[in-house]
């Protein structure tokens, strides 16, 4: 847009002995620049579109990954106890797959 801006203020500023209605440089900035604006704003408004679709999916999500750091924390901590319970992140990962698996499944998601 600025490129465009930056053109058609250039082609405002020549001085010419052609009036503005007559100057086809002008008017072919004009046309381009107006073209060019309204698809920068229909790709704007798809992005902020997809912005939202996106922002909506991820807060349904939300629980599911505070569930998931609570187990890791609780595995984690779990060395505190005895070293014996030192996990690596493999085994937890062993443990959300199956928690994961064997869990009611949501109809929404």
């Amino acid at each position: 847009m600025k490129e465009l801006e930056d053109t058609l203020l250039s082609e405002l500023s020549k001085k010419t002995d052609i009036p503005l209605v007559d100057n086809e440089p002008l008017i072919q900035t004009l046309d381009n620049t107006k073209s060019k604006a309204t698809e920068i704003s229909v790709a704007i408004a798809n992005a902020k579109e997809t912005a939202k679709i996106i922002d909506e999916s991820r807060q349904s999500y939300k629980g599911v990954a505070k569930r998931g750091a609570i187990l890791f924390f609780a595995m984690q901590g779990l060395s505190a106890i005895s070293e014996m319970y030192e996990y690596s992140l493999n085994s937890y990962l062993t443990v959300f797959m199956n928690a994961l698996a064997t869990a009611r499944k949501d109809n929404i998601l």
